[in-house]
This record gives C-alpha cells, sequence and structure tokens, in this order.
C-alpha cells in the first residue's frame, strides 16, 4: 500500500510541476480593456480550518458551495446536493423526510439509529444523530464538505468526514426576505427572514420560517390515499451582542414540526402481476410526528493580535413520537415497527486558535453527554410462508426493545502549522478521545394488540473506549496559484452496544471502535488568469473492525452488530470551476471509488461471507456537471438559466451483492430559470428537479427468508414556480 501511495504522491507531484509550468507560460497581462474585463472564478472562502482561509491555499479535499452557487441551484436542503460532490452518496430517498443517511468515499452508517461516520455541523453544533439530521436551508452562507478524518479540527470523532452548515450571522444592516413556491403534487414551499439591528453598533437579531408541504407521490390502495407526503415547519431565531470590538456572542436557537409521512415502501411483487413504481401496499399509516429544538450559545473573544478564543454550548434533542414503519411495502403482516425515540444532548467546546505568522494553530477541549431512548414494537413475520396465520405457533414474533444508551465523550485536540519557508509548510495534529457509553435495556413480549404479556430480557452495561488519533501533512505552494499537499491521518468512531440485540449475552456484548488509516495527497490549482480553478485529490482508506452486522456461529438464528475485520477505499476526486465568459459559468466533477470488503464472514449467514465484495453505497463512478448562463434577450430585467446534472454507476445495498441487492446506473438533471425583473427587489424562479423523470430504484432490500422484496424510487419530475422579494 505504502508503494501505491508513494506513486500516487509522486503522480499529483509532477501534475503540480506541469500545472506550474502551464500557469508560469501564459500570455502576460497587459493592460488593455479586454484584460481589465476578464472574468474569474468567484473566490470561495472556509473556515474549515477553525480560522477564515481561501478554499484555494487551505491543505484539506474540501467541497465548497457559495450562497451565489446554492441560490443558482436552487439547493435548498441536505438532500438537494445528492449526486453534486464526488464520492459522497447523500441517500435520495430515506426512512422519513427529515431523516438523512450518508456514504463518503464508501463508508457510512445506513442504519439512522446508531452513530454516523459523518460529523453534522450547523453553525459549529455537532448534530449526534442521523435522525433530523436533513437540513432544509434559508439564508444560507456556504455548505463545507471535509472529507478524510477531521478530530485534530473538531469536537466530536468524524473518521469520514464533516460536512458544515454555515447559516448568516445577523448583521447591522436591515435585511429582509421572503419567497413562496407553489408547484405540482400541490407543493407549497415558504422562506422568509428579517434581520436588523436593535440597539445600534451593539444588539442584532433575526429571525427566519420555512414551511414545506406536499402532497404525496405515491399511491396506497390498501390506505385508500397518497402517501409519501411532506409536511414541515421550522424557525431559527439569532441575537448577536457585540459590545466591544474584541468580544462576539451570538445566541441561536433552531426549532423544527415534522409531520411528514415516513415512507411508504414499493413491493416489487405486486397484484396482477403489475410492478408500478408509484403504487405501495402497506397497511400501516405512515405517521411520524417529530419536534426538535435546539438552542446554542456562542462567544469569540479577540486576546491579542494573535490568539483568539472561541466558546460552543449548545444544548438540544427530538421526540419522535409516534412513528410507524412498514419495512414489506404489501398489506399482509410481515415486518412493521411502532416506535418512540427521544434524544437529548448537552455539547460544551473551548477552542484557542493562533497566529503568529510562520506559525498558526487550532486546539480545543470538547465534551458530549447524549442520551437516546429507544422503545420499538415490533411485529415480525420468521418465515416466507403468506399462508400462515398470525396467531400459528412460532410464525410470528411480537416483541418490544426499550433501552437507554447514555454516551459520556471527552476530547482534547488541536493542529499547527508551520512555514518553513515562503512555499513550504508542515502540519502535525493530535487528538485524545476518551468515551464512555452505558446501555440499560428492558425488553418485553407482545402480542398482536400490543400489550405486553411476558418479560424478555432486562440488564445494564457499559464500557469506556479510549484512543489517540494523530496527524502528518506537508504542503508546498508550486507558485500563488498552485499548492500541493500530502496528508497521513487517522480516524476513530466509537465502540458501543447493540440495541437491537434480542438475547441477553449479545445486549451486553460491546462492539469494539472502528478505526481507519486515511493516506491522501491533492493539487488546488487556478488557471487562465484565475479563470478556471481545478482541484484533484487521490487517498487510500485502510480500514480495520468496520461496524456491521452479520451472522455469528455462537449466536445461531441472531443478527450481531459487531465489528466485521477489514476494508479499504481508494480513489481520485476531481472538481473544476470555469468562468467561460461574462455571462457563461461551468461547474464538472468527477468521483472514482473502489471500495471493498477485506474481510466479511458470515454477512449472509453461517458460511455466506463478503469477502472482495463492494461496500454499500459506493458506486465506482460518480460525475456531476452544470452550467449557469445570463441569457442576451432584450426584455425588462434579465434571464438567468441553470442546468445541473449527476451520473453514478450501478451502487449495491446489501453486501452479499445479490442481483436484488443493487440500484443500476442513473442519471438525473435539474434546471432553473431565473427572472431578475427591473426592481432588483422581484424575481421569479422556475425550477425543475429529475427532469428525465429517472424510475430507476435508488436503494432495496431483500430478504427470501421472510419474502420481503421492496424498492425506493426517486421522487418523479417535480416544478415550482417560486417570487422572490428581498429588501
Amino acid at each position: 500500500m505504502s508503494r501505491r501511495f508513494v506513486s500516487l504522491y509522486w503522480l499529483s507531484g509532477v501534475s503540480a510541476l506541469a500545472l506550474a509550468g502551464a500557469a508560469h507560460a501564459e500570455a502576460p497581462s497587459t493592460s488593455g480593456e479586454a484584460d481589465t474585463a476578464a472574468p474569474a472564478v468567484e473566490q470561495v472562502v472556509v473556515t474549515a480550518e477553525r480560522r477564515v482561509t481561501d478554499l484555494q491555499k487551505t491543505a484539506i479535499a474540501i467541497s465548497a458551495f457559495s450562497e451565489k452557487l446554492l441560490a443558482d441551484r436552487k439547493i435548498d436542503s441536505i438532500r438537494d446536493l445528492s449526486g453534486q460532490i464526488p464520492n459522497f452518496s447523500i441517500s435520495r430517498v430515506t426512512i422519513s423526510h427529515t431523516t438523512q443517511t450518508y456514504a463518503l468515499r464508501g463508508v457510512g452508517e445506513a442504519d439512522p439509529i446508531q452513530e454516523p461516520v459523518l460529523a453534522v455541523y450547523v453553525d459549529d453544533v455537532y448534530i449526534p444523530r442521523q435522525i433530523g439530521s436533513m437540513v432544509e436551508f434559508n439564508d444560507l452562507e456556504r455548505i463545507e464538505v471535509l472529507r478524510g478524518p477531521q478530530g485534530t479540527l473538531y469536537g466530536r470523532n468524524s473518521s469520514a468526514g464533516a460536512l458544515r452548515i454555515i447559516t448568516r450571522d445577523p448583521g447591522e444592516a436591515f435585511r429582509a426576505k421572503a419567497e413562496v413556491g407553489l408547484g405540482n403534487y400541490d407543493a407549497v414551499d415558504v422562506r422568509a427572514l428579517i434581520e436588523g439591528p436593535l440597539v445600534e453598533g451593539k444588539l442584532a437579531g433575526s429571525l427566519s420560517y420555512i414551511h414545506h408541504e406536499r402532497d404525496g407521490v405515491t399511491f396506497d390502495p390498501t390506505l385508500n390515499h397518497d402517501v409519501n407526503r411532506i409536511d414541515l415547519d421550522a424557525w431559527r431565531a439569532k441575537l448577536r451582542w457585540t459590545p466591544t470590538d474584541r468580544l462576539d456572542v451570538l445566541l441561536t436557537v433552531n426549532a423544527l414540526r415534522d409531520r411528514s409521512d415516513t415512507r411508504s415502501y414499493v413491493p416489487v411483487n405486486q397484484p396482477n402481476g403489475e410492478h408500478r413504481t408509484d403504487r405501495s401496499y402497506s397497511e400501516v399509516e405512515p405517521v411520524q410526528d417529530l419536534d426538535q429544538i435546539s438552542g446554542a450559545l456562542r462567544v469569540r473573544y479577540t486576546l491579542n493580535d494573535n490568539l483568539k478564543l472561541k466558546s460552543v454550548s449548545s444544548y438540544g434533542g427530538f421526540n419522535l413520537n409516534p412513528v410507524a414503519y412498514d419495512n414489506d411495502g404489501v398489506a399482509a403482516l410481515i415486518q412493521k415497527n411502532l416506535i418512540h425515540y427521544n434524544d437529548q444532548y448537552v455539547t460544551q467546546e473551548v477552542q484557542l486558535n493562533g497566529d503568529y505568522g510562520r506559525l498558526t494553530f487550532t486546539s480545543g477541549a470538547f465534551y458530549l453527554h447524549e442520551r437516546f431512548f429507544v422503545q420499538r414494537d415490533g411485529y415480525s413475520r420468521r418465515n416466507a410462508l403468506p399462508s400462515d396465520p398470525v396467531t400459528a405457533p412460532g410464525s410470528y414474533g411480537f416483541a418490544r426493545a426499550h433501552n437507554i444508551t447514555n454516551t459520556d465523550a471527552y476530547a482534547l485536540f488541536g493542529e499547527a502549522t508551520y512555514a518553513l519557508s515562503d512555499r513550504f509548510s508542515v502540519t502535525g495534529g493530535l487528538r485524545w478521545t476518551n468515551e464512555k457509553k452505558d446501555f440499560v435495556f428492558d425488553n418485553k413480549v407482545l402480542n398482536l394488540a400490543g400489550q405486553v404479556v411476558g418479560q424478555s430480557i432486562a440488564g445494564q452495561a457499559d464500557k469506556i473506549f479510549s484512543s489517540i488519533t494523530p496527524k502528518l501533512s506537508a504542503q508546498v505552494q508550486w507558485t500563488p496559484d498552485v499548492l500541493q499537499y500530502v496528508t497521513w491521518s487517522k480516524g476513530f468512531k466509537s465502540g458501543g452496544f447493540d440495541n437491537r440485540a434480542t438475547r441477553l449475552d449479545l445486549a451486553t456484548r460491546p462492539f469494539a471502535p472502528e478505526n481507519v488509516d486515511t493516506y491522501e495527497t491533492g493539487l488546488k490549482t487556478e488557471l487562465l488568469d484565475h479563470r478556471a480553478r481545478v482541484n484533484l485529490a487521490v487517498f487510500y482508506n485502510d480500514y480495520k473492525d468496520l461496524q456491521v452486522s452479520y451472522s455469528d456461529p455462537a449466536y445461531p438464528g441472531n443478527s450481531v452488530r459487531a465489528n466485521a475485520g477489514k476494508a479499504h477505499t481508494y480513489g481520485v476526486e476531481l472538481e473544476s470551476d470555469v468562468r467561460a465568459t461574462e455571462r457563461l459559468s461551468l461547474q464538472a466533477s468527477a468521483g472514482y471509488l473502489f471500495a471493498v470488503y477485506d474481510k466479511y464472514k458470515n454477512a449472509g449467514g453461517i458460511g455466506v461471507d463478503a469477502d472482495g465484495h463492494r461496500l454499500l453505497n459506493s458506486p465506482r463512478w460518480s460525475l456531476s456537471g452544470g452550467l449557469t448562463y445570463d441569457v442576451p434577450v432584450e426584455i425588462p430585467g434579465s434571464i438567468r438559466v441553470g442546468v445541473n446534472a449527476q451520473y453514478q454507476t450501478k451502487t449495491y445495498f446489501n453486501a452479499l451483492q445479490r442481483p436484488q441487492d443493487q440500484a443500476p446506473a442513473q442519471t438525473f438533471v435539474n434546471g432553473t430559470v431565473t427572472w431578475l425583473t427591473p426592481d432588483p427587489r422581484w424575481s421569479v424562479v422556475l425550477s425543475g428537479r429529475n427532469l428525465l423523470d429517472s424510475d430507476k430504484p435508488v436503494s432495496a432490500t431483500y430478504t427470501p427468508a421472510t419474502g420481503v422484496y421492496i424498492q425506493n424510487f426517486p421522487d418523479p419530475r417535480t416544478v415550482l414556480v417560486t417570487l422572490k422579494y428581498a429588501l
């Protein structure tokens, strides 16, 4: 592996020298009018390293979306980013509207109640569960996706990477904006904001609101109504106090109410031999009542010209009750869950950041307490014989999982960069993590009516997991427009307990932490007098003790959450942004990913291994491209057209890689047409998603032992007309 990495490094080094030579060889600038008017790509500023830096001077693989690019593509939520970032799988369909699952560079967590390997931050606050992590956007400043372990920069462990959502802070200028969108499937989308000073020069505030609703895109004949509906309201309030030039205090409160349907799946085997992608036959009403609230206090204080102190305190959580899932898509009872989830968390992070010219550093301490409550009533058929009556002995299992997982996590982290010369810099980082997991469970046996008729398992277990994870990096600024970096880092995902276990010995048996060594080299370049930006990253990940579910011969008939053994991934990521003319901007990205299990025994039962099979949600190729064009038409105001497309090759949703487990290669195209009226306060946007009306499956579940074979399909073609006002 090291020989491969060295080869990749030298390959990128040769490329860097070639690009540096090309940049140097460009025609010299003149003082002519044509050069003065030459367009340049938009400069993107990020805070990925906990200080403000130019994207092109930041030695991390980052995809950044500015406020302008987000508006041009009508990206209104995390899910709208799907397919637009190389080697980053954002599921287009999940179990509910505000639950989101991710896989970055081949590694993710498909079970939304488990801890994620990708850390999601909203305004520096960590979101501990994938439930409730699908954020709708309003007044967004930018999005940053950091690939690779980020433990030396961020409070929470993030072995795969980090997704940062940064909203605008209130300022001294008065602003107000509102937009109302109407679309097919009776879609209504309302977003509003008001911001301004409350005490001149000292206190400012903002208040934003989102309402998003849409009728169902799937019909359920069993229930006789549409399903997969959206009904969401979200609020955010910010209060910013700046009594002096050194002190900046921000209080943020977020609230969300989601009454969207849980996902109704499409069964492959339908009545009369049909297979309609817009039909589900589930007998379960897809109810979901999610209430989520959080508050955060951020304090920034400038100690002197070199040192800055930052504190982020937060409290939040959600209550999801009731929530009902039908996991088979048919009218017969095969597998359904009636659930109550409750999550509460407290975080505290303190950072000391320094800038002494040649030496810059970030350091911090982090604490997380989380209490995750689960009550899940499961009704499951134990075989694939639909003729068995529900009351037949041994044919069905009715059980209640009732448990609480308490997590107390402590961490110290930091990294420093020293410039050995004007061109060459080195970085070193270190993280210490200590986590205690306490698992309490009291499971019951139910009857079909949901009444407790017996005791299952009850007990308690706890375990402490610790890790030290380093980072080393070197950077070379070959020219002012060409940066190369090479990095080695280690990542860590804590171990835990299986809250789906049905045996006492399995419930009290912890699974081990997941560890990764990441090797990466990359180039960041600007060419053609800053009219083109081309960034390249090449990586290799070596995973040990990957956390998965499998069959253990010591526990026949039980699926065990534990560690698979080994896996490795490697690939290439290319991102480009070109300002072709004053009117035309082009973006393109490409990701190549090779991701396999080196060792995954008993993945599909005793003796059914997945060694050498692909990791889940890891398409070999992911491509995207987009353009924005200001149309030269003589009308009042102006017209801007935007188109973006995403393509990915086939991917698998089960390690066994059966034909039933795959989603085929597919393409999605989205577009916008914006009329900027003569009055700059008003605009009208016509936007469309899935313009090709792709109806290929985007996920699948196949369990022949119980007769379950379901698929998920993307939302059909949708169109929205939005009237916008901004003051």
